[in-house]
């Protein structure tokens, strides 16, 4: 798999071509390199279906609360629709998503580990918020250089990063690769955090459910 037109939605330019020469390999076990876990990855993203329908949250709302209808004349900034169990995720789903995040964490630990990395990456300053913003959102060669770099960043740069990417973020859309960038770094994250971390984090989820 490369990262030729055929291989890409609409004839774009993956932001992570993996290498021809890559196999995804046995898949019961831990990939052997980044470009590997790479390959496994957009496996998975291929085979969901391209078009998929969604039950509109607005209606499933009303149609659960038929008393809680808005009266004539009732403008919308007067009237809010109480957020019910109809919009959120089941238990079932949060369990199944929580095993699933473990184990892309573990695939992408490994491949973390089997990244070589230079020993002056040509990276940022912790610092330099600018720059990183440059930096992250013109990464163009490839999977290794994304991987080299989150394998050579601590945890306080990964959580300054998440942070900095909230503020970076649009009000109207999320960029692919801004959606990359996050679900990396989130997967780099170590598993106990303070609660400065957790409140970057409930930031973070508040200006994506804004979008």
């Amino acid at each position: 798999m490369d990262d030729s037109p055929s291989d890409i939605v609409y004839g774009q330019r993956g932001a992570l071509p993996v290498p021809r020469n890559v196999v995804p390999g046995d898949l019961s076990t831990e990939p052997e390199s980044g470009e590997q876990y790479m390959l496994r990855v957009r496996m998975e993203a291929a085979s969901i279906p391209n078009v998929v329908v969604a039950n509109n949250r607005h209606q499933l709302l009303l149609t659960s609360n038929p008393e809680k209808l808005p009266l004539v004349g009732t403008s919308p900034a007067s009237h809010r629709l109480p957020l019910n169990s109809v919009a959120q995720p089941s238990g079932e789903w949060l369990s199944d998503f929580e095993r699933y995040f473990a184990q892309q964490r573990r695939h992408f630990r490994a491949a973390l580990a089997a990244t070589n990395i230079a020993s002056n990456p040509d990276v940022p300053g912790i610092s330099q918020a600018k720059e990183w913003r440059t930096y992250c959102y013109n990464i163009s060669d490839g999977n290794c250089q994304m991987l080299a770099t989150l394998a050579h960043i601590d945890q306080p740069m990964t959580m300054r990063l998440l942070k900095w990417m909230t503020t970076w973020l649009s009000k109207d859309q999320l960029r692919r690769v801004e959606a990359i960038w996050l679900w990396y770094l989130l997967l780099s994250l170590d598993s106990l955090l303070d609660h400065e971390d957790t409140h970057a984090l409930r930031e973070l989820c508040r200006a994506l459910l804004r979008i």
